[in-house]
């Protein structure tokens, strides 16, 4: 499953987060293997 799988599953897709696997910054091609951990963060824009 990539993680753009993953965000359609969790009916997230087409919003913007920054996703971490495995402590590495993902994008949404990246592939998720069963053992990895996820992290899923919205984005905060301040100024």
């Amino acid at each position: 499953m990539s993680v753009g799988d993953l965000l359609k599953e969790l009916n997230l897709e087409g919003k913007y987060f920054g996703i971490i696997i495995d402590g590495k910054k993902a994008s949404e091609s990246d592939i998720i293997n069963k053992d990895s951990s996820i992290t899923i963060l919205p984005h905060i824009a301040g100024g």
